[in-house]
């Protein structure tokens, strides 16, 4: 693939040296910042092109018409929605950025790009999630309405020795996978829980506190 990473940041870099280890392709890192996109050209065996990824002549340098995909890692939304938007305009058919404010929203929305929660929205929510719910390990967002987590089955726990059918999960939650034992069971109604299983659940968002409460009791 040909693939355009604009800004040289934390996110470009990581993204850059994914993307090579996964397999020949061929990306274009455009920075700005000298000192990165020197980095860049001697960390990767990527291009680095040091200017402003704003200006049409930048990403004609690029070769943008050849690209598969342009991914606009930068911190700020003014920057990515002009850069997806000239893309864009010069056929670039996928486009990926990372959105920093959530009322940006709309505007990556009506060009068709494909959005990436910021880092920083991301780690906050899950240290919210942390402290409101210590004993859940794992979240992850599935769409607007629900969460799949992932919530040890305690020493303590009236679940050890129940089936499924009998503990009495919330409507709108359900279990999707037990570990236990470095075993994976996919389970149903008639699986037992038991101390030291580590659960994983798909709950709508609006029962999540209630599935945590019911683990901790």
């Amino acid at each position: 693939m040909y693939i355009v990473v604009v800004g040289a940041g934390s996110i470009g870099k990581r993204l850059t040296e994914i993307v090579l280890k996964d397999g020949h392709h061929n990306v274009i890192v455009i920075d700005g910042d000298q000192t990165k996109c020197e980095e860049v050209a001697r960390k990767y065996d990527a291009v680095a092109i040091c200017a402003d990824a704003t200006q049409e002549e930048t990403l004609d340098e690029s070769e943008i018409k050849k690209a598969d995909v342009l991914v606009a890692t930068t911190k700020d939304d003014a920057t990515n929605l002009l850069v997806v938007s000239l893309a864009k305009n010069k056929g670039v058919k996928h486009l990926v950025s990372v959105v920093n404010q959530e009322e940006s929203k709309p505007l990556y929305m009506e060009k068709s790009v494909k959005m990436v929660k910021s880092p920083d929205i991301v780690m906050a929510e899950h240290l919210y999630k942390s402290i409101k719910h210590p004993s859940i390990e794992e979240y992850m967002n599935v769409g607007e309405y629900a969460e799949i987590f992932r919530i040890p089955v305690s020493e303590e726990s009236h679940f050890s020795g129940k089936t499924i059918e009998k503990i009495g999960l919330p409507k709108k939650s359900l279990i999707v996978a037990i570990e236990r034992d470095h075993r994976f069971i996919i389970p149903t109604d008639d699986v037992e829980l038991f101390s030291g299983d580590k659960v994983t659940v798909l709950a709508h968002k609006d029962q999540v506190d209630k599935v945590a409460k019911l683990f901790s009791e």
